[in-house]
């Protein structure tokens, strides 16, 4: 199952490139709707989120230390371009995240995905490691792949 988790690893990514490729740095942060998450939020969440994965299997942190901060599940986005880093930053962020558990993942001893989730906010829903990888790598990408499709759609830009 590893490689198929992986393969759809790759295709979320590849998405998130295709949804933003013609987004300029200055619309990163655009908000159709107050509180909306935008293009620069949700690919810095999800570099994050990959991040917290990597973490997971003792790989050392993409992500800057100031991130999850602007990014975690609690965070709120704002209009505020300035306040994000570039595209391109936050590009090979979520690049360098999901090489790093890409790479590590096959690796992982088939026991490991029985352990129980060290993440205590999400353990009632996700109560095991796999649980949660699975989770993170395929549903909660796209979701937030989906959201930022639908963000594109309200600014009248095309669809990907």
């Amino acid at each position: 199952m590893i490689r198929h988790l992986l393969h759809t690893w790759d295709l979320n990514l590849g998405y998130a490139k295709r949804l933003v490729a013609d987004i300029p740095d200055d619309q990163m942060a655009v908000q159709p709707a107050p509180g909306m998450n935008h293009a620069a939020w949700v690919l810095g969440h999800l570099a994050c989120t990959a991040d917290m994965l990597g973490g997971m299997l003792g790989l050392p942190p993409v992500c800057p230390d100031d991130w999850p901060a602007l990014f975690d599940w609690s965070s709120s986005p704002t209009s505020d371009a300035n306040a994000y880093p570039s595209k391109a930053t936050l590009l090979q962020a979520l690049e360098d995240a999901h090489a790093a558990i890409a790479a590590a993942l096959p690796d992982v001893a088939e026991a490991r995905w029985q352990e129980t989730t060290p993440l205590e906010a999400v353990r009632s829903f996700l109560p095991t490691q796999g649980d949660c990888f699975v989770f993170v790598m395929a549903a909660h990408e796209m979701m937030h792949l989906g959201q930022l499709s639908a963000w594109r759609r309200v600014q009248g830009m095309g669809r990907v």
